[in-house]
């Protein structure tokens, strides 16, 4: 008979509670959870769960800023280097698996190398025309403000729109009346196009380093796992992924395609549908999705450990039975307390 695989759970934590991590972490057991968390953001932070383990020295991180990229890495390299794992899962605070965690052992025991999701900016207009503006130029500046109209002028006023490998897009080109693409989309894809050039756009995507998109929590064998940090760790990488605006949606399926090819499974994650650039919360009457999902985990979640769809998901779907569930909101509640008192 094989052994269980031995998978490591990396929790980026920052400003949600310590009660639905440890929540998290205990529905996760026996498998080691390794948080990340930002003391700067939240200073008093403590969890009861004996797998979880804390990164050292964790890095100021934040929605849309580097420093979450840099926690990420952070964060393998410290794995690599302490721990002994086959498989690592990122996860956020707001996750919780949807399955029962040993059709996950199985599933990673014999599946592909890593999981993710990606989408080829060059080869996708909508992803180019969505986003190309963000891959393309640096955050802020006047070179990414200029392209990022064209965006606009592509889409006009198309309501489309694409769920799709964690991420979402904008769908469907401006028609005129006779149907046709206008002549400002054409322009506008034209111009987008030119630049993913690196002649022309002035960046590291070539041949070699194809531009990818799509959602950032992956997972991956131990090999892969090491294989991205030291890929990160090239200056031309590091340098031209730390300009970009929510870098991770770029850096982390650029660099599993570079490794991997192919050679791939799907998204490990079922994220609910975004509003604007966030995804939106899962309640009760999204159970039936979620069941009817491939995905192993969902995001996001309330912040509370005794809300009512955290404990039908971990009772119904996790197969963690209900007074366990509940049993684990009271410790976390009280934990809380304790800590605030």
């Amino acid at each position: 008979m094989n052994e269980r695989p031995r998978i490591v759970f990396l929790v980026m934590s920052a400003v949600q509670s310590a009660a639905v991590v440890d929540q998290l972490a205990r529905a996760l057991a026996p498998h080691a959870v390794l948080v990340h968390h930002d003391f700067s953001q939240t200073p008093v932070f403590e969890l009861e769960a004996p797998n979880v383990r804390f990164v050292p020295d964790p890095r100021r991180t934040g929605w849309a800023f580097f420093g979450f990229v840099e926690g990420i890495f952070h964060s393998m390299r410290h794995a690599l280097s302490e721990l002994d794992f086959d498989y690592l899962q990122l996860l956020s605070p707001s996750c919780l698996p949807i399955k029962p965690l040993a059709q996950f052992e199985q599933y990673v025991d014999t599946g592909a190398a890593a999981h993710f999701g990606c989408i080829d900016l060059l080869a996708d207009h909508d992803a180019l025309m969505s986003v190309g503006w963000r891959a393309f130029a640096p955050a802020n500046s006047l070179h990414q403000r200029a392209i990022r109209r064209l965006s606009g002028a592509y889409f006009g006023a198309t309501p489309g729109r694409r769920d799709v490998e964690g991420v979402w897009l904008r769908s469907g080109a401006a028609t005129n009346s006779r149907g046709a693409m206008t002549l400002r989309a054409r322009v506008a894809l034209g111009v987008l196009t030119a630049l993913g050039n690196p002649r022309i756009g002035r960046h590291v995507f070539d041949a070699d380093l194809r531009p990818y998109y799509g959602g950032t929590w992956f997972g991956a064998q131990r090999h892969v796992v090491a294989e991205m940090t030291k890929a990160f760790d090239q200056p031309r990488i590091h340098d031209q992924f730390s300009r970009l605006h929510i870098a991770d949606e770029f850096l982390i399926p650029t660099l599993l395609m570079k490794i991997l090819g192919h050679r791939s499974g799907p998204i490990n994650h079922y994220i609910h549908r975004f509003v604007e650039a966030r995804s939106g919360m899962i309640g009760e009457g999204d159970i039936a999705a979620l069941r009817a999902s491939k995905a192993f985990f969902a995001r996001k979640f309330p912040d509370d450990p005794a809300a009512p769809v955290r404990v039908r998901v971990l009772d119904e779907l996790a197969d963690i039975k209900r007074a366990s569930v509940e049993a684990m909101a009271a410790v976390a509640s009280a934990n809380v307390e304790s800590e605030s008192t």
